[in-house]
């Protein structure tokens, strides 16, 4: 199988993981030989904006994609935050400690082109890929979770039915 980049990567916090985030890894792995998905924030849970640790959002990643047959070419790794080093330096680096037998990324692949920048010159491409469509032309993890808050079914438009329970479950605090 021929791809068109080496290695892509993409930032997401995935707080909880939706059909939008699953749309952007989607076209990477159809894209690249091999993906990375850095879940970021990975210091961070039970904070407003963070409400998931990083394992939890691992798992939700995990229990979509290990049934694909592309599986086994994706990695999906921590990424904190800083304040003390350029935030595309941090990434990068992130990558090259986590994954040192991969060839350093070639691609990224964000929501909005000004996410590039933190990358530029140091990634030699980027795709855009909204993680909206016609169909969904809102949609965030903050929507996601003011759904089950607010007990509105509808959140299941925006997930996968592998995750559907365990995401009622996880945010259950919030229901009650």
């Amino acid at each position: 199988m021929s791809f068109k980049y080496k290695h892509g990567f993409c930032i997401l916090r995935c707080q909880p993981f939706h059909i939008g985030h699953d749309r952007l890894i989607n076209q990477m792995m159809k894209e690249c030989e091999f993906g990375t998905v850095l879940i970021g924030s990975a210091q961070e849970s039970g904070t407003y904006s963070n409400p998931l640790p990083y394992f939890t959002r691992k798992k939700l990643i995990q229990n979509v994609w290990r049934k694909k047959e592309d599986y086994a070419r994706l990695q999906i790794i921590p990424v904190k935050d800083t304040t003390t080093l350029p935030w595309g330096f941090h990434v990068l680096e992130t990558i090259k400690k986590e994954l040192p037998e991969r060839e350093k990324p070639d691609v990224v692949y964000v929501g909005d082109e000004r996410e590039y920048l933190f990358f530029a010159p140091d990634v030699p491409h980027v795709e855009i890929c909204s993680r909206t469509t016609q169909d969904f032309p809102f949609l965030s993890g903050n929507m996601v979770r003011d759904m089950l808050k607010y007990r509105d079914e509808r959140y299941k438009n925006f997930v996968h039915p592998e995750n559907e329970e365990l995401i009622k479950k996880l945010f259950e605090d919030e229901l009650n």
